[in-house]
């Protein structure tokens, strides 16, 4: 039923005095004794297993005392735990759940189902091809034509993305072994438009063609010939059957033609994890490039075009191109709507394509603010009208709508979602691109009797499409329960995400008027998103060497990780670093005084910079108790005091 979001805030959440408890023991309970209810009435001719006379037994009672105590343990343990919860904690990218999703993944934990395939998980299977179709939509993609699924996190999922997309890289070349083979003509259209005999394209030209015809040209192939002769042919010229080490001598020997190795562009302030999967890939680490931010961290376009510029020059094939929408660091979102407008000029101008994804794994729940409540987008002027501020912008609203536009989105529930772990999502925005990777073992493969829907029963395989094997479907029942409670548009999501924006504009403001005792607090420039980041300068620290011992020294005092007492407010920090930081750095150093940009990039420190995460939705209008924002600039005051007393004890 409609509601009115700020009404609806308050039972969203568990609350950091745990307000709603009542509520959630209720659905907790309820949910407990549905699922008892169930299993008192699947076949009650099969009697009881437990029966009251063996509660009784010394053994039993035994048990139950050492259960007991080992969960008194935990939960002491537990309160020693980091208070996600709390307006005093602004450090990692984590508040605490919605109870919608906990309830969610309370009650289909008790069910244990494994969304690997149907036939262990038939419920929550179905659930999780629903929140993929919900994220597709919300992500502009038309969801009979995407498809997506829920990962571990946004690692697997980014794994996956370039997975299918380097198998894309490499279809057209395998289909035109495939299609000389088998002795078929088969045309795909090339980037200036024409099409052209696959069987006839020098490699340059094969390595360049775009998703959509390489996708065109694979259902053409499969439909020339008898399935079975297909899927040999194609193995024998697919590089994930041969292998690379095989398959760049073959390519040598086949077209005379020894392109240098293939690269992926990925943002300079990309997540360290894609350094990993190219590497598990096997494209190598040393074929991971980086492109240039701007003085926002934005990814730069201009500087992209001439990386491009450069390796169609050198006839360096590019599988991929990385943008990020919501930075680990500073939650910026790349100008993905420049970004596509560049892929299309590379098409043009140089004959270039190439996979272009989106790293949206923290920022992707901000799309919810584009979309109204009856399903038609909302304008920039719209959405500033609700938060009261001059977020967002136009520049903003495009570049989170151009998500419809990337070949894929990765997206993390688990963060701006506020579900419990382990909950990514990958998305594709063509759902031909996941047979690409698609093995049948045999155990799990769908029946095929006529009685079954062989597309439906595919459907529901998600284990045939999926880098992954079991997987929880309570995490599946957790996102589908918290997305019906928290609609993807103005109404809900987007709701929070504009709260939080709010929440970290009023923080950002309030540093940057902050004057403590003797101190400066430099900000960077307000977020895209909900991430502050702000450096606290000293007059006697006048050096980039102090300048980062004072900051360290910060943190360590307001760090969870500190020993002996817990800190007012837990903040984290991070370091802008040369060469990722090279684009944004030179006015950073000209608003602090301290360094120039040749010490920077020579100090293998970089320069430390403190980051609070601000997802708490109540920080935007406190309603009593403690103002978190005045709180925390007090106890940066606090903090900075006393690390720099305790850096001029230690002279």
């Amino acid at each position: 039923m409609p509601h009115r979001s700020d009404e609806a805030l308050p039972a969203w959440f568990l609350g950091p005095r745990a307000e709603n408890a009542d509520l959630v023991e209720r659905l907790v309970t309820e949910a407990l004794r549905d699922h008892v209810f169930w299993r008192r009435n699947y076949h009650p001719e099969d009697g009881v297993g437990i029966r009251e006379l063996d509660k009784r037994r010394e053994g039993y009672e035994a048990a139950v005392a050492t259960l007991t105590q080992e969960l008194m343990g935990l939960l002491a343990q537990l309160k020693r735990d980091v208070p996600f919860f709390s307006g005093r904690y602004k450090g990692h990218m984590i508040f605490e759940q919605t109870i919608a999703s906990q309830i969610g993944y309370f009650a289909a934990m008790l069910y244990n189902p494994n969304n690997v395939s149907a036939e262990a998980s038939p419920v929550t299977t179905r659930l999780e091809i629903d929140v993929a179709r919900q994220l597709a939509r919300m992500v502009g993609y038309h969801p009979d034509h995407a498809w997506g699924h829920l990962t571990s996190g946004g690692t697997v999922a980014n794994f996956e993305a370039l997975w299918i997309a380097r198998n894309l890289h490499y279809l057209p070349v395998a289909a035109a072994g495939a299609a000389a083979e088998l002795g078929l003509r088969l045309d795909v259209r090339t980037p200036d438009g024409t099409s052209a005999p696959v069987r006839e394209l020098p490699l340059w030209a094969l390595l360049n063609i775009d998703a959509e015809p390489a996708l065109d040209l694979w259902q053409s192939l499969w439909s020339a010939a008898p399935a079975e002769d297909v899927r040999r042919a194609v193995e024998r010229h697919s590089l994930s059957a041969v292998g690379y080490q095989d398959y760049s001598l073959r390519l040598a020997a086949t077209y005379g033609d020894a392109l240098p190795a293939a690269v992926v562009l990925v943002a300079a302030t990309a997540h360290y994890s894609w350094e990993k999967i190219v590497r598990a890939l096997g494209i190598g680490a040393s074929q991971l490039r980086f492109v240039p931010v701007d003085a926002a961290c934005r990814t730069d376009p201009d500087a992209l075009w001439e990386r491009l510029r450069e390796f169609a020059a050198r006839r360096t094939p590019v599988i991929g191109c990385v943008s990020v929408c919501g930075t680990t660091e500073e939650s910026a979102v790349d100008r993905l709507d420049q970004l596509l407008e560049v892929r299309d000029r590379a098409r043009a101008e140089l004959g270039m394509a190439f996979h272009l994804h989106s790293d949206a794994c923290y920022g992707g729940y901000a799309a919810a603010v584009t979309w109204r409540a009856d399903g038609t987008r909302r304008t920039a002027a719209e959405a500033r009208l609700a938060t009261g501020t001059t977020w967002p912008t136009d520049d903003w609203m495009r570049a989170m709508t151009a998500l419809a536009g990337a070949d894929s989105v990765t997206i993390d529930p688990h963060k701006l979602g506020y579900v419990p772990y382990p909950a990514g999502a990958f998305l594709l925005r063509d759902r031909r691109a996941r047979d690409l990777v698609a093995i049948d073992p045999p155990y799990l493969t769908p029946p095929s009797q006529s009685t079954i829907d062989a597309g439906a029963g595919q459907e529901l395989f998600l284990g045939r499409f999926i880098f992954e094997g079991s997987k929880p479907g309570a995490a599946a029942a957790a996102v589908w329960l918290s997305h019906k409670v928290l609609p993807l548009d103005e109404r809900g999501y987007g709701y929070l995400v504009e709260r939080t924006v709010v929440g970290a504009r009023r923080l950002h403001a309030a540093l940057r008027a902050a004057t403590p005792d003797g101190f400066d607090v430099v900000v960077l420039p307000e977020p895209d998103i909900n991430i502050v980041c702000f450096i606290v300068r000293h007059p006697q620290l006048s050096t980039l060497t102090g300048l980062n011992a004072l900051n360290e020294a910060i943190y360590a005092r307001m760090s969870h990780t500190r020993d002996g007492q817990a800190p007012e407010y837990i903040i984290t920090r991070t370091r802008l670093r040369t060469p990722m930081y090279d684009g944004a750095i030179a006015p950073i150093l000209e608003s602090l005084g301290s360094g120039t940009v040749e010490e920077w990039a020579s100090d293998s420190d970089g320069l430390v910079v403190l980051r609070s995460t601000v997802m708490d939705p109540f920080l935007a209008s406190p309603t009593g108790g403690v103002d978190h924002v005045a709180g925390f600039v007090e106890a940066l005051g606090r903090a900075a005091a006393g690390a720099f007393a305790e850096l001029r004890d230690g002279d």
